[in-house]
């Protein structure tokens, strides 16, 4: 959508994948004027290459666990009611990939159709193919190229940094995905060593997994090696169920953004270098109450949510709608500033 004249949003979206869109969403329903940009596409990243089953997170209780409840239940009625025709409901079978705990059944779980899950949550918001870099705050609002906005949201996941926050603990996950045809019945999902599901195009069943934690395509000079991929998830999907007559029909590869303490970020980001120069004393370990920091003015991410982001999605994209709109606070334990005092610690003049 070409234009030398200024287009003005209450909130510019940056990334197209599924927190993106189901950001869009929330905002546009809630009759906010929103703008969704991304470099290449709507779910061209790591969401497009997503298995994007809709299971909860299995033992390990604690505060993650306890979110990841929460968002499992909303993301349930999500899908199955704003996106039924993208989503297939199936019950799933849970093993631990080590076998040391008993395997969990559900009667009802779910996959999503990736890519045209995230293309219906967009659809009616203006879509911007733009590869956005330090985007500038001035006169109350954020510039870049000939869009403007109050609010910016940065939902770009693993890849690169479009604004200085070194601080923020991130880490690239390689995901692969094949679409399949077998002569095996699939009569729900797998969840194991890989995850195999049947998907909403009859007779298309799906292999996936994160399973590559080494390779990222900004920080190698290799090539992904698809067959050696395909080699990984075919092995390991023989491990869990027997499937005959392969034709593998289609690879999907990206790259998806976990934290490095596992809990996904939702939130204010701290401008690091005012907040040392106002608080130098941070780097030699002095706390201060977070309220102290010097955030970026009306810029909020969402990132870190690794092999559960289409579980994530309509939580953290509803937590947002409601404080950008109906004015509730933000959860500060997944707030994206947790990770900054200990960086503060260890960054070096």
């Amino acid at each position: 959508m070409p234009t030398s004249k200024t287009l003005h949003y209450d909130v510019i979206i940056v990334g197209a994948g599924i927190n993106g869109c189901a950001v869009a969403y929330y905002l546009s329903q809630a009759g906010l004027n929103v703008a969704l940009v991304d470099k290449t596409g709507i779910a061209s990243g790591g969401s497009g290459a997503a298995g994007a089953f809709i299971s909860p997170k299995f033992h390990k209780q604690g505060p993650l666990k306890e979110l990841m409840d929460v968002a499992y239940d909303e993301a349930m009625t999500f899908y199955s009611t704003v996106l039924a025709s993208q989503t297939l409901l199936k019950p799933l079978l849970h093993m631990s990939q080590n076998n040391d705990e008993e395997p969990v059944y559900l009667e009802q779980s779910a996959v999503v159709e990736a890519r045209s899950a995230c293309e219906k949550l967009a659809e009616g918001i203006d879509f911007y193919v733009l590869d956005v870099q330090a985007p500038i705050y001035s006169k109350d609002k954020w510039h870049y190229e000939h869009l403007q906005s109050s609010h910016l949201v940065l939902t770009i996941g693993a890849y690169p940094k479009i604004l200085p926050i070194d601080y923020v603990g991130l880490r690239g996950i390689w995901g692969h995905r094949i679409d399949i045809t077998t002569s095996s019945d699939v009569p729900h999902i797998f969840h194991h060593f890989v995850s195999i599901s049947p998907t909403i195009k009859e007779g298309i069943v799906a292999i996936g997994a994160t399973h590559d934690v080494h390779y990222s395509p900004f920080d190698s000079d290799a090539t992904y090696d698809i067959e050696s991929g395909r080699a990984f998830l075919l092995d390991n999907a023989s491990k869990i169920l027997k499937l005959n007559n392969i034709n593998i029909l289609r690879d999907y590869t990206g790259l998806r953004s976990g934290s490095n303490d596992y809990m996904p970020m939702l939130g204010s980001l701290v401008d690091a270098n005012a907040t040392l120069a106002l608080h130098p004393h941070l780097q030699h370990g002095k706390a201060i109450d977070p309220k102290e920091f010097v955030y970026y003015p009306n810029l909020i991410m969402i990132n870190g949510s690794g092999g559960y982001g289409f579980v994530l999605a309509p939580y953290l994209a509803k937590r947002l709608k409601e404080y950008l709109v109906d004015g509730i606070p933000l959860d500060k334990m997944i707030s994206p500033s947790r990770y900054f005092p200990r960086w503060a610690k260890r960054k070096k003049d």
